[in-house]
């Protein structure tokens, strides 16, 4: 979810376009890296797709009535007229937001793209730049400088792309004419960037982003703008646009917010003993260090686990044949700001590796194949024809869903770890057919 690099490898395109078919939520930066590289070689359509032709007013019609409900939200009649006005549908949002990727790519070759030589060799240029500052940061919010330099390159590749949708545009024809159970939340982010014009935070011409209306060097919403953006340089706007000091402090004040605690690593790569059950290897499961150094468990390279407070959870990106990791509370603190766990690790990765650590001891799985969403219906329809419940058949493999498999995997002798990818669907595929 953010934007394409100016070259882009084949892995960086199939890389970035995992992370925009399987994030579940964007609750801070749609990564415009990886969201133009979704889009790659898709046609605009030319009309609005056919879910968008329900009965319903005209476009024209529903900007009247989004004024009316705009001004009992104490939104100006200067800036409705001059955001409003004469807008048209952006169709390239519309197809970046409908059509679902039919190829996905494992999370190894997704941190892989995402945390090369080049990536570590600006992010160690950028730290030198900047380290009095990021170190102000730190202080200030508990984050350290890796962390924000990680999800800065994530982000906007370091501020080479901040994206190229006029965002009131974008955020309006998604919230007029995109997927119907989304277009509530497209609202919202529209009201939020009439506010942010509004109330002087930035003009409207500045207001350019993702086609989600993600904006500036970290990719925040308007609403995440709204409620976390600081103004650290002191000039009196929260600008994330062209000011690094206000970008940096505002991504370590929405983590901080989002539960981040000063001190503790993202997590660890982990050692799992023979015949560890890998039901309880999941982020739902979450124990104290040392309640998992009773089960076996050990770092990576067979040392104890670090002796400390709080609760960590198991986690298995890849299933039980490739890397594990002891994942803390920040983990899940990256998690708020992307919802999607390739996200969330490679921040945590590159963030380890700007620092010369991070190197992984266990590989990750040669020739996986991930399920493209109808692969996923197909593998929830056939979970409930051998009398497991995956939840709804919506092509998301979600809690109920990951559950179901790990039923299925112990039914067949096979380490139970959640994992859906193509090895597992000709399994159930095969089971079906008994």
């Amino acid at each position: 979810m953010s934007k394409t690099l100016r070259r882009v490898g084949a892995v960086t395109v199939a890389a970035a376009v995992f992370a925009a078919a399987n994030a579940v939520s964007t609750l801070a930066g749609e990564s415009q890296i990886l969201t133009r590289a979704a889009a790659a070689g898709q046609d605009v359509p030319n009309s609005v797709p056919q879910s968008t032709q329900e009965a319903r007013p005209s476009f024209a019609a529903w900007i009247a009535a989004l004024k009316a409900e705009a001004r009992t939200k104490r939104i100006g009649e200067g800036t409705l007229a001059a955001a409003l006005d004469g807008l048209r549908l952006n169709r390239r949002a519309l197809a970046l937001e409908s059509r679902q990727p039919e190829f996905v790519t494992p999370v190894g070759a997704y941190v892989a793209a995402l945390t090369g030589k080049q990536a570590l060799a600006t992010g160690r240029v950028k730290r030198r730049q900047h380290a009095a500052l990021l170190g102000r940061i730190e202080a200030a919010y508990g984050v350290p400088a890796r962390y924000l330099l990680a999800i800065w390159r994530l982000e906007s590749n370091y501020g080479a792309n901040f994206g190229a949708f006029p965002v009131v545009e974008a955020l309006a024809t998604l919230a007029y004419a995109g997927t119907p159970k989304r277009r509530p939340f497209w609202r919202q982010q529209l009201f939020g960037a009439l506010q942010i014009v509004d109330r002087g935070h930035a003009p409207l011409g500045r207001m350019v982003g993702s086609w989600a209306g993600a904006m500036g060097h970290t990719q925040f919403i308007p609403t995440t703008y709204l409620a976390h953006a600081v103004d650290f340089d002191g000039d009196g706007r929260r600008d994330l646009w062209g000011s690094l000091p206000d970008s940096f402090a505002s991504t370590a004040n929405y983590l901080r917010n989002s539960g981040w605690q000063p001190g503790l690593p993202f997590g660890w790569e982990a050692k799992l003993p023979a015949g560890f059950d890998f039901s309880r290897a999941h982020i739902g499961e979450s124990r104290t260090v040392a309640e998992w150094q009773a089960l076996g468990v050990r770092r990576a390279e067979g040392g104890p686990l670090p002796n400390m407070d709080g609760r960590a959870s198991l986690v298995v990106p890849a299933g039980w044949d490739g890397p594990v990791f002891l994942v803390t509370q920040n983990y899940r603190a990256l998690l708020h700001y992307n919802n999607a766990a390739a996200y969330a690790l490679t921040v945590g990765l590159l963030a380890e590796r700007l620092e010369g650590r991070g190197r992984l001891v266990a590989r990750w799985p040669s020739g996986d194949r991930l399920l493209s969403r109808a692969e996923k219906a197909e593998l929830q329809r056939k979970l409930m024809a051998l009398g497991l419940d995956p939840g709804p058949v919506d092509g998301k493999v979600g809690p109920e869903t990951r559950k179901a498999i790990r039923a299925f995997q112990k039914r067949a002798g096979k380490p139970a770890d959640g994992y859906a990818n193509h090895n597992l669907l000709e399994a159930v595929r095969k089971a079906a057919l008994r």
